[in-house]
């Protein structure tokens, strides 16, 4: 089982001194680049699970879920292309290495903020308002460079923006284009090069999204529905005789999949574009779990690694990480909710 977060993507709005080709996909839509970190993860999947799947995708072994959003339901895509180039009688048209794979889509598992809820907009409401200690500070603490944004692109000094900002410059940098006058030859106490400017911005991506994995209310409420479904299908698994998925897979947000993972009690702090989780589930010697991270090395190549576990679940951990699934489960689903619309039904 894996969960990922989309691909490298457009900013919300764009700096009036965009140049160059880029862009214009539209605001929030998949880059190139990130349908090739999809498409790299597709392919690593692939080689880690040689042997395990068939060649070809088949409705009996696999299912996959994505978010509305484009940018996840694009990246889920490209990494079904990596992970099932058509081979013998999937083979359809010899100038593509590409096959259609079904799947689909959950919001309320998988975007949960953009479904109708009070309650999600309740948890949202001190992060989106930069109300959090934590956010509070960092804007106190950065009140020189916001304002220095307001300056010159005529934004409101907020979080949100500051974060655009950076989406802005992270996606000039990988494009190779241009930066605004006012970022390379910068005019602002206390910095003496653009790079030391571009990096301070730099920190403010995705404040918003991790603040919410951060904070209690937000974290369970983005999460608990999906944790649910994984619990749910573990139980499904341990107590039954007919035939299961092999492999299911998501695409999902920063905030829903970091959410998930710190739920999952993996110690992890951060999401770059396309990173996530992997679960892996056996019955021998007897039903355990293991948890694996798996990350983009660049655009083009990517990597799976033991996952860092918090102490509580490291407790449980035998040889190689695997934890015995019923103490696993028992251990996170506090965590989980089975019906959203009720608010917090628990596991």
């Amino acid at each position: 089982m894996f969960g990922m977060r989309h691909g490298n993507r457009n900013p919300t709005q764009f700096l009036k001194e965009v140049t160059g080709d880029w862009g214009l996909e539209g605001d929030m839509e998949l880059t190139p680049f990130g349908k090739r970190q999809g498409y790299a993860f597709g392919r690593e999947l692939r080689e880690y699970l040689k042997g395990y799947l068939s060649a070809n995708y088949m409705p009996s072994e696999a299912k996959f879920y994505s978010s509305s959003a484009n940018r996840c339901q694009m990246t889920l895509q490209v990494t079904l292309a990596g992970l099932y180039p058509p081979r013998s009688f999937a083979l359809w048209n010899l100038a593509l290495d590409w096959s259609p794979v079904p799947y689909a889509i959950d919001d309320p598992m998988l975007r949960m903020y953009a479904v109708k809820c009070p309650k999600s907009d309740e948890a949202w409401a001190p992060i989106t308002n930069d109300l959090l200690p934590e956010l509070s500070a960092q804007l106190q603490r950065n009140n020189m460079l916001l304002e220095y944004m307001t300056k010159n692109t005529g934004w409101k000094p907020t979080l949100a923006n500051a974060a655009d900002l950076a989406d802005n410059l992270l996606e000039i940098s990988v494009y190779n284009t241009s930066y605004p006058a006012w970022i390379e030859n910068v005019n602002l106490t206390g910095y003496n090069t653009s790079e030391q400017l571009i990096n301070d911005y730099l920190k403010f991506m995705e404040s918003h999204q991790i603040a919410c994995a951060n904070y209690e209310p937000c974290r369970k409420m983005m999460a608990g529905y999906w944790l649910y479904n994984i619990l749910d299908t573990f139980e499904t698994i341990m107590n039954t005789t007919k035939p299961v998925s092999k492999l299911i897979g998501f695409a999902s947000h920063t905030e829903i999949v970091l959410s998930l993972m710190k739920e999952m009690m993996i110690d992890r702090h951060e999401l770059t574009t396309t990173a996530g989780f992997i679960l892996e589930v056996r019955d021998r010697p007897e039903w355990s779990v293991r948890i694996l991270t798996h990350d983009p090395i660049g655009f083009d190549s990517h990597v799976i690694n033991k996952a860092q576990y918090l102490p509580d679940l490291q407790k449980l951990a035998h040889k190689d990480g695997w934890i015995p699934l019923n103490e696993f489960i028992e251990l996170v689903s506090p965590n989980a909710f089975k019906n959203w619309k009720r608010d917090y039904i628990r596991f």
